[in-house]
């Protein structure tokens, strides 16, 4: 195919009547279409597993099969191609069946180039308009990036910018800070955003089967290969395709990526072809790739191609003041999901979210929320804060440990001083400290603030 024919709407002709199929050529051809013929059932799948096709011209009355049954088949297997049936011969009932399966359209032999074209170009406009309706629908869906914090305000403009182009993004972070959400969040913004967005959790898939998830594989390619697939890379065609985790690739699939993204073409396993495919590429990693390239498990090569431009999404524990907005954010979604009415959030219960060192990130936060939100009453009190957010097992560093333990001392000291003040009256110091009685209660357990502490006996 040309670079002229790839610009090209492509529709492919099933007939078993030759004159039929280069009749339609004939007709289409100076439509502006690029017109692909199969004469049974088994090319034409072999042409929609090697191709991208926009529009099927599908025949019911075939010779080993008819067309509603390969219909039948191609939705099966997941293939989302527009269909147009045509027929010499169809019963009234067959034709109905053939627009109740989904058939955009029921065309009768013999027609003319001028009803033809009509019917083609309609499906494929209206094939079109939906994309883009789903498109915008998935934009609407799309979480948004919450913060306010100049770390999160940067990745936002940073990927607004990204999003326009082709560029590969690699997007790195811990684990939790959402990488999935940013990636989801370039497609849906970008020109792309009316084809598919593919997630590829690396790091879930065998060693063994990821080069058949990622590319596909021919019938008979290996034991169990019942039948021919589609790989993920062919299913993001004209969309993208998010590689999360890519650093647990292993070095023979990094090889394959490497030569798709270099020549814009994947090979299924068992297959000769070579099948084109227009693909973004965006991937993510918590891990520090220019180590893992020093202890050679990832290759530079593929290093530099993915990571033509590089976000990073800060941790939360640096974005601790970000974490009052995005409370107010995931505890809306939560009720939602969950049939709860919105709950009343006390401060203190903010406050001692924003010292909590939050190794999970916002995925953690999520969690302890849900679990809050089910498990507290009318309001969401510090009685309710789970017992790992009051402890320092979590710290991720050992600075960042003794910086707690330094907080906790000092506090401890401050509220000593205080309930010694008020002779122990913990309502007064409450007051005092400018907290409610049930949190200070609550910390002063954590504190292991004891009546010894307090009356010195």
């Amino acid at each position: 195919m040309t670079a002229v024919d790839a610009m090209k709407p492509t529709v492919l002709v099933l007939d078993d009547e030759k004159n039929i199929r280069g009749s339609i050529e004939i007709a289409l051809e100076p439509e502006g279409y690029h017109v692909l013929s199969a004469h049974d059932a088994a090319s034409a799948m072999r042409t929609l597993h090697e191709r991208v096709v926009d529009l099927l011209l599908l025949d019911i009355k075939l010779g080993e099969i008819d067309g509603l049954t390969f219909f039948k088949k191609l939705q099966i297997q997941g293939m989302d191609v527009p269909v147009i049936f045509i027929s010499g011969n169809a019963t009234l009932t067959e034709a109905a069946q053939a627009v109740k399966l989904g058939g955009f359209d029921f065309i009768e032999k013999p027609f003319t180039a001028e009803k033809l074209a009509v019917s083609v170009r309609r499906c494929l406009e209206y094939t079109q308009l939906q994309r883009r309706l789903q498109g915008s629908e998935a934009l609407s869906r799309v979480p948004e990036i919450v913060g306010d914090s100049p770390g999160i305000q940067k990745l936002v403009g940073d990927a607004l910018r990204v999003a326009g182009t082709n560029a590969s993004v690699l997007i790195s972070g811990e684990s939790g800070t959402g990488k999935e959400l940013v990636a989801n969040s370039i497609h849906a913004h970008s020109p792309r955003h009316d084809g598919p967005f593919v997630k590829v959790n690396c790091s879930a898939i065998p060693e063994n089967l990821i080069e058949s998830e990622l590319f596909g594989h021919e019938r008979g390619a290996f034991t169990g290969a019942t039948g021919a697939k589609r790989g993920l890379f062919e299913v993001a065609n004209r969309g993208t395709i998010f590689l999360d985790e890519v650093a647990d690739l292993a070095l023979p699939a990094q090889a394959k990526i490497l030569r798709a993204l270099q020549s814009g073409e994947i090979q299924k396993v068992g297959s000769e072809r070579g099948v084109k495919v227009d693909v973004r590429v965006l991937s993510g990693t918590h891990k520090d790739l220019k180590k893992a390239i020093a202890n050679g498990s990832f290759r530079e090569d593929l290093y530099y191609r993915l990571n033509v431009v590089p976000l990073r999404i800060p941790s939360l524990r640096e974005r601790a003041d970000d974490i009052p907005l995005l409370v107010s954010v995931i505890l809306q979604r939560l009720c939602a999901k969950n049939n709860l009415k919105e709950k009343h959030i006390d401060e203190d219960v903010l406050w001692e979210m924003r010292r909590y060192s939050w190794p999970g990130n916002v995925r953690e936060l999520e969690n302890v929320l849900e679990r809050m939100l089910i498990m507290s009453g009318e309001r969401i009190t510090v009685m309710s804060l789970p017992d790992e957010l009051f402890t320092t097992e979590a710290e991720p560093s050992n600075t960042d440990s003794s910086l707690r333990e330094y907080r906790d001392k000092t506090e401890r000291e401050y509220i000593i001083a205080t309930l010694r003040k008020y002779h122990g009256n913990v309502t007064q110091a409450a007051v005092e400290l400018g907290v409610r009685r049930p949190y200070l209660h609550k910390r002063m357990g954590v504190l292991g603030i004891s009546k010894r502490d307090i009356y010195g006996q």
